[in-house]
């Protein structure tokens, strides 16, 4: 399952952050996956971004929330890829039976 994790985090804790985030690799469940991993460079605080992650259970998104403890701000959403999400509207339209049509009198 996809999963969007939006986080910010201030001066004072860039250090942890960096620290958990290295320390991450080496802890990390088989089943978990970093997709992408974007930040603002704004240059001020706080400081934001957004990771894309693949995990195949909520036990691997508890040890990834716990992990970084009160060092991040972290909002985690479930997400799809927009072409497996127009895939499945598609064939799921094609396979709604049509409603026959009312005869005219």
């Amino acid at each position: 399952m996809l999963f969007v994790a939006e986080y910010e985090f201030d001066w004072q804790s860039m250090d942890a952050v960096m620290a958990k985030r290295l320390d991450w690799e080496s802890v990390q469940p088989e089943t978990f996956h970093f997709i992408g991993e974007y930040i603002w460079h704004d240059g001020t605080a706080p400081f934001r971004g957004v990771a894309i992650l693949e995990a195949d259970n909520h036990e691997d998104l508890n040890a990834f929330i716990l992990h970084y403890g009160p060092s991040l701000k972290m909002h985690i959403h479930p997400a799809t890829d927009v072409m497996s999400a127009l895939a499945s509207v598609q064939s799921q339209s094609r396979a709604k039976p049509k409603k026959p049509r009312k005869k005219k009198q």
